[in-house]
C-alpha cells in the first residue's frame, strides 16, 4: 500500500472513530445536556474571561444564537452572568457549582468511555498516537 492509500485508509478509520466517539458521547449526555451544551460548558470553564461574542466568533454563529444557548445554561443554573467592574456592557459568563458539577460528572463519564475504548491498546501505542497527533497538529 502507498503512502496514499494509506493516508485514504487513515481518514476512513479516524472518521470513523469521530462518528462513533460523537454517538457514544451522545448517549453519556442524554436527558443531561445537548452536545453544543456541553462544549459551551467546556469553554466558560477554561477561558477565566468568556463573553456572549467570544462564543459566537468561536461557533461562527450569530450573536443571537449565542445568547440563546447562553440563555438556555442560565435557566438550568449552570451559568453566571456577571458584569465587568470597568465597562458595565461587559458581561462576563462563569460556571456555577452545578455547572462544575454537571461538567465534572460527564468528564468522568468520557473517561470511562476512552478507558473502554483503549482497553486493548498498550500504554506505548496510545504514547504514539499522541506523538502522531501532536506531529499532525503542529502542521495545521
Amino acid at each position: 500500500m502507498n503512502k496514499k492509500e494509506k493516508l485514504i485508509e487513515f481518514d476512513t478509520l479516524f472518521q470513523e472513530l469521530i462518528k462513533d466517539n460523537t454517538c457514544q458521547l451522545k448517549e453519556i449526555l442524554n436527558g443531561l445536556v445537548t452536545q453544543t451544551q456541553f462544549f459551551l460548558l467546556k469553554l466558560i470553564a477554561t477561558h477565566d474571561h468568556c463573553k456572549a461574542a467570544d462564543i459566537a466568533h468561536i461557533l461562527d454563529i450569530s450573536p443571537s444564537a449565542a445568547t440563546t444557548i447562553i440563555d438556555r445554561l442560565y435557566k438550568n443554573g449552570w451559568v453566571e452572568r456577571d458584569r465587568s467592574n470597568q465597562d458595565r456592557r461587559i458581561v462576563w459568563l462563569k460556571l456555577t457549582d452545578n455547572g462544575i458539577n454537571l461538567l465534572s460528572d460527564i468528564n468522568t463519564m468520557r473517561f470511562q468511555l476512552l478507558v473502554r475504548q483503549f482497553d486493548n491498546i498498550t500504554e506505548e501505542e496510545v504514547e504514539e498516537a499522541c506523538k502522531v497527533f501532536k506531529k499532525i497538529l503542529a502542521r495545521v
